[in-house]
């Protein structure tokens, strides 16, 4: 990967079962399904596709998963978590905190 290029990425939402609990996490386009899968072999967490619009919000999460990028390391990043519908924890400091998105519940 060319050092001035900036992956594709895809957004999960990683949930427990109540709903209350909400991850939303991301790598590289390549990776996703295997992110996807290995949540499936989970009874506890379940991960959907989940997109963040604001641009903010995925070129900083280019520029992490990048940064994480190395040879054959496959990179997840948390952008994330939601805790009883309020943001408890939000990684990407250089972007304003964003309304708690609707996920769904499982």
């Amino acid at each position: 990967m060319e050092t001035n290029t900036l992956p594709t990425i895809r957004f999960a939402c990683i949930t427990d079962p109540s709903g209350q609990h909400a991850f939303f996490c991301a790598t590289r386009v390549e990776d996703f399904d295997q992110l996807l899968a290995a949540y499936a072999e989970d009874d506890e967490l379940s991960a959907v596709p989940f997109e963040f619009t604001d641009p903010q919000v995925v070129s900083a999460t280019q520029e992490w998963v990048a940064y994480r990028t190395e040879g054959d390391h496959r990179p997840m990043v948390m952008v994330g978590s939601i805790e009883d519908g309020y943001w408890v924890n939000w990684n990407l400091s250089t972007v304003p905190l964003p309304p708690v998105p609707a996920y769904p519940a499982f």
